[in-house]
């Protein structure tokens, strides 16, 4: 097992590597609501989205207005991004395949 052998942040950065990897993978169409898509959005604003918006704000904005504004606004673009993975997991869930048979395929 190589990845033991790797230190802390090591391991950090192969997960946030292979998260970032599936929250941006494109599948068949960019209209075609997938599983994997959706898990990626919600795995992506849960880890990434509030800390982003928080450093952004704080360095666009005044110094302590611009932290706080950075706190609820990042607060509210993850859970946004997290409601738009969720249902773009569900639209996309097929177990049994059916949406392959509609198609033709």
């Amino acid at each position: 097992m190589a990845l033991r052998r790797l230190g802390p942040w090591a391991r950090a950065s192969v997960a946030a590597a292979v998260l970032l990897g599936v929250a941006t993978s494109g599948g068949a169409s960019e209209q075609d609501p997938s599983f994997g898509h959706g898990l990626g959005k919600m795995v992506g604003g849960v880890i990434f989205e509030w800390p982003k918006t928080i450093v952004d704000a704080t360095l666009t904005g005044p110094p302590v207005a611009g932290t706080v504004v950075g706190i609820i606004a990042g607060a509210a673009r993850a859970a946004q991004t997290v409601v738009a993975g969720a249902v773009e997991m569900g639209a996309g869930f097929d177990p049994w395949g059916s949406k392959r048979r509609r198609r033709g395929r």
